[in-house]
């Protein structure tokens, strides 16, 4: 797919003005022109800029419905209305569109935060070769700051696949008309530099010692539960749970990988508890999923069958009321309270922090280094061991591995080079993807053969044999996903991906390695 082309519109003249020039002189076709207030988000690890992302919050000057731009190496994947009026807090309030389901599992239950905000004029335009195909978009964009204050205007070139040579031509015709200086800042960055607006701090740095480092990532996810709980326990929204069950996985794989950073016995300790703490909440999070799924997999039957499913779907809200209930009662148990106060006492206690391991006072970028580099060559050893023939569980377990590496690599993010970092991510969260889909298409077709056992005492039938057609769709989707993995998984073990983690500790600027 050909790059996108950034420009600074050097021209004297205002958006007007030189928009007139694009469409009047060039011949540019009009698509679109709103005048919004226009906000950035990602979460607080930064895993929309680690993918080369960005996620926009517009609000229109006027009437109009805000609504959410989703854009990857400035090709925009999704533009939609938003849910509600307000900023997105996370994966829960986004549209419900196969391309916002994609962002939700990207983000993996974080939370968003609000990054800088402009207001700006946007214009996107097109480029029709003779038979009115478009064969490049334009992005023409004039921001400034909530006080005022002008940036550059900003014109993006789009070439669509296949039309590399008319994208070229209609360039040079608009550089010869419209004055232009090429750029690599995007809007994002240029609004960040002028309003002083950075990615939220992590409390991260090189420097610190492997015990800090830990510790400050442990208080952020611990925060994450402790933000979260009061939903978990509500059961309103299932997305509480799942941002829920996100921090503690991430908590389990940095007290995994925490030897001799971490107190031996407080690490083992709180292992096993907050093993604990993952298994009491997966019957509800399934039920959750089963819930959530159900009507889409229902829809792949014919009109008849639908029907027939009405009374399985309460039979599925019958058993998730039931897990949510039991789950509750966990939850407020004496267990996980003294479990929760012994958690905050142990992060609070600077004497716990203090030479409790052999690595402890290791800078943290050489310690995480060695735990990134050692899970990498577990999953892909592994990995390389799978064929057709290889049972489910080994693909399971190939999945913790995955998401034990993308832990690390998200959890400490800040440390490494971001395109690094990037390199390595994209491919592990497909890999992830695929792993997940075989995983979860087994899982629910079990759990629902089972809680179809409560039918079978009914004279009529119909549910039954519609409920075998759901599970045959689940089978379908899973082989999907079992014969992508090793294409997906070569992706993964590829050279690009190896030279990544020898440069993660590499800084942009000098290209060479911390120490």
């Amino acid at each position: 797919m050909s790059k996108v082309r950034r420009y600074e519109v050097t021209a004297a003249g205002d958006f007007a003005s030189v928009l007139a020039v694009l469409t009047d002189h060039v011949g540019l076709q009009l698509v679109s022109l709103e005048e919004v207030e226009r906000s950035w988000l990602d979460t607080a690890a930064g895993t929309l800029a680690q993918t080369d992302s960005t996620l926009e919050f517009r609000t229109p000057k006027g009437e109009g419905t805000a609504s959410l731009t989703w854009a990857t190496e400035g090709r925009v994947l999704v533009h939609d209305n938003c849910v509600a009026a307000s900023v997105p807090a996370g994966a829960g309030d986004l549209p419900e569109t196969a391309a916002f389901t994609r962002l939700a599992r990207l983000i993996d239950g974080e939370s968003f935060v609000l990054g800088p905000t402009v207001n700006s004029q946007i214009a996107v335009l097109a480029c029709l070769d003779d038979e009115d195909k478009t064969t490049a978009r334009f992005v023409f964009d004039r921001s400034e700051t909530l006080e005022g204050t002008a940036l550059p205007m900003l014109l993006e070139i789009v070439p669509l696949r296949g039309y590399d040579a008319e994208a070229a031509a209609i360039e040079k015709l608009v550089r010869r008309s419209v004055a232009l200086s090429e750029s690599a800042t995007p809007m994002k960055a240029r609004v960040g530099n002028a309003t002083g607006t950075r990615a939220p701090s992590t409390g991260l740095a090189p420097e610190l010692s492997a015990a800090s480092a830990w510790r400050v990532v442990l208080q952020q996810l611990t925060k994450s539960i402790t933000d979260s709980f009061s939903g978990v326990l509500s059961g309103d929204d299932p997305e509480d749970l799942h941002a829920f069950r996100v921090a503690v996985r991430r908590i389990r794989t940095l007290l995994q990988d925490g030897g001799e950073v971490i107190d031996p016995e407080s690490r083992d300790r709180f292992r096993h508890e907050y093993r604990w703490l993952g298994d009491i909440t997966t019957p509800t999070r399934d039920a959750d999923v089963h819930l959530l799924e159900f009507p889409g997999l229902a829809a792949s039957l014919p009109q008849a069958r639908r029907d027939d499913l009405a009374p399985f779907n309460e039979v599925l809200i019958h058993h998730r009321n039931e897990c949510l209930s039991s789950m509750v009662t966990d939850l407020r148990s004496i267990r996980r309270a003294e479990f929760g106060s012994a958690w905050l006492e142990f992060l609070s206690d600077d004497d716990a922090w203090t030479g409790c391991g052999e690595l402890s006072d290791e800078p943290v970028l050489r310690v995480v280094i060695r735990r990134v580099e050692k899970a990498h060559r577990e999953l892909v050893k592994n990995g390389g061991k799978i064929t057709k023939k290889s049972p489910a569980i080994a693909l399971h377990e190939l999945r913790k591995e995955g998401k034990r590496l993308r832990y690390l690599l998200e959890c400490f993010g800040p440390l490494f080079n971001e395109e690094a970092l990037a390199t390595i991510l994209r491919p592990l969260r497909d890999l992830q993807d695929v792993l997940g889909e075989f995983q979860d298409t087994e899982v629910q077709g079990e759990a629902l053969l089972e809680l179809a056992g409560e039918l079978a005492t009914t004279d009529d039938h119909s549910a039954l044999v519609a409920i075998g057609g759901v599970v045959e769709q689940l089978g379908v989707r899973g082989s999907t996903a079992r014969n992508e993995f090793s294409k997906v998984f070569g992706r993964f073990d590829d050279r690009k991906v190896q030279r990544a983690l020898n440069r993660l500790e590499t800084t942009k600027s000098s290209g060479k390695k911390k120490r």
